[in-house]
Parts: C-alpha cells; sequence; structure tokens
C-alpha cells in the first residue's frame, strides 16, 4: 500500500516495511504459543512508578496486553493479527485490514512497561477503528479528481486571457506552473489530515488503554522516548511534531475521566473473563488473536 501517511507510529518516512519478519512456524514459537495462558496481566492504574514485569517471550507479552486491550473496548468481533519485526527500528504502524506491525527495537526500549506497550498497541488499534487508511485513500481519490478538473479548467482560462495567439512552449509553461500549485495542494491537504489521524489516534488509543486498566501516563511515557530521538521533522512531514503530541495528549487527560474509562472497560472484562484465542494467521508471520466467537 503507497499511501501509507497515518500508518506508522513515529517515522515519518512511511509505506509498507519490507524488513525480514519473525517467521511463527519454528519449534520456538510453537512452544510460546503454549504457556501464554501462564501469564500475568497485572497492571497500575495510579500514576506512580509502573509495574515492570520482565516478559520471557515477545510473542507472548503482545499477545498478554493486546487481548486484554480489545477485550477491554469490544474490539473482539473480528480476530486481529500481531507481526513482529526483526528490524531494530523504535517503530510500530498499523498495516492492511486488522493488522498491527511492532519492531522489535520499539519493544526493547519498552521492555517490560506493559502499559506502554499498551499505549502502542491502542494507538495503532484506533487506526483501525476509526477508519483512518480508508479515509486516507478516499480523501486522495477525491481531492485528486477534484484538482485534476481545477487545473484543467484554470489552464484554459489562463490560455483565453491573451490577447495574442500563445506559443507550444508558452501554454506548457502555464500548465505546469498551474500543476505544481495543484500537486503542493494535494500534499498540504493530505498533510493536514494524516496529522489529524495521529492526533486522533493518540486520543483514542488513550481511552482504549486507559479502559483496559493500564497506568494513565504511560502515553507520556511513550511519546517522551521519542521526544529524546534526533528529530526527523520536517515541515513535509506526516506526523505532528512530537512536543505537540505530548501537548495534545495532556490535553485529552484532563478532558476524560480516567475512572470512568476504566469502570467502563473493567465492566466489559468482567462480563468477557475468557481470554481470546490465538493462533497462527494464515500468512504464516503474524499471530492472530481470535473475536470472541472462536473463544466461546
Amino acid at each position: 500500500m503507497t499511501s501509507s501517511h497515518i500508518r506508522k507510529f513515529v517515522i515519518t518516512t512511511l509505506g509498507v516495511s519490507s524488513s525480514v519478519l519473525l517467521n511463527l512456524n519454528t519449534p520456538g514459537v510453537t512452544q510460546a504459543l503454549t504457556t501464554f495462558s501462564s501469564l500475568s496481566t497485572t497492571t497500575n492504574l495510579s500514576t506512580s512508578t509502573p509495574l515492570v514485569q520482565p516478559k520471557n517471550n515477545n510473542l507472548q507479552w503482545v499477545y498478554s496486553v493486546a487481548e486484554r486491550v480489545i477485550r477491554a473496548n469490544g474490539l473482539d468481533d473480528y480476530p486481529w493479527r500481531f507481526q513482529i519485526s526483526d528490524e531494530y527500528d523504535p517503530n510500530a504502524y498499523a498495516d492492511e485490514l486488522n493488522k498491527i506491525v511492532i519492531y522489535k527495537g520499539l519493544l526493547d526500549q519498552i521492555h517490560g512497561d506493559d502499559a506502554a506497550l499498551a499505549f502502542i498497541i491502542s494507538h495503532e488499534l484506533a487506526h483501525h477503528t476509526q477508519r483512518h487508511f480508508a479515509q486516507q485513500e478516499e480523501a486522495e481519490t477525491n481531492l485528486k479528481e477534484k484538482l485534476l478538473k481545477e487545473a484543467k479548467s484554470e489552464i484554459v482560462q489562463e490560455w483565453r486571457k491573451s490577447n495574442t495567439p500563445l506559443s507550444p512552449a508558452t501554454k506548457d509553461v502555464i500548465k505546469q506552473r498551474i500543476i505544481i500549485q495543484k500537486k503542493q495542494e494535494f500534499e498540504r491537504t493530505m498533510q493536514a489530515l494524516s496529522r489529524q489521524h495521529e492526533f486522533q489516534a493518540d486520543e483514542i488509543g488513550y481511552t482504549y488503554m486507559v479502559k483496559a486498566g493500564y497506568e494513565i501516563d504511560a502515553g507520556l511515557r511513550v511519546l517522551n522516548l521519542f521526544l529524546r530521538l534526533p528529530s526527523d521533522y520536517t515541515e513535509n512531514s506526516s506526523h505532528p511534531p512530537t512536543q505537540q503530541r505530548i501537548n495534545a495528549l495532556k490535553q485529552v487527560m484532563n478532558k476524560y475521566l480516567w475512572f470512568s474509562l476504566w469502570i467502563e472497560g473493567n465492566e466489559r472484562l468482567k462480563n468477557n473473563p475468557q481470554s481470546l484465542k490465538l493462533d497462527i494467521s494464515e500468512d504464516g508471520v503474524s499471530l492472530r488473536i481470535n473475536s470472541r466467537f472462536v473463544s466461546r
């Protein structure tokens, strides 16, 4: 998928990952899958030091956190796929339908911090549930059609303004100038939409995380981690500056009563206490957390 402005959590040079991905069809992974039932899902809702629980296996860790977030938010009508990339970058992104890719480098940077992982997963879940990729595709198609019509009309109008016949070279200069203007307008509009999606994914992701019972400051902890990285932000970046996201997330935290969110999510968990089943996806490289219908 080429128009992936909204998918990556950190990196602004976006696109489908070409990394070598973890193959789940291995004895080590098979053994790990059999130990999920013994996982601890202890969480800490306070704003004090988070509970850090080292995990023996990244797949176990991702499953234990993702499964809880999915159930607590009623997102278990459909299966979700999770893929761990061997690339050592601090990155994660929403990819394809109900699929999330997380890089080992990012898992290493937050190792043992369940709440931080919950925020990252929740952010990417929000990209899916809010139809950001579909909105991006629809906006691109409609905007291209609109700008193309405008460009054709403006080119003809410019040509007709001249009192004397225009040479082919002059016509071409006018045409190229208008095309460049429309291209710039297209890029500005799509960039604004992409940044809007990032802010929305942070907000919705925050509510998902808190409903699952995770520490409310985890999102700030994740974004502050990225704030320490060398900035690749430019005026053309698809993501807003990290500091702007931090400021916006603080406003979100003031907007929602965390206890009300937690009550809502905890009620769902109590009504649906059975952990969602998992297996290997048909693609052979991703973990599939099945819907609640498979769990019955």
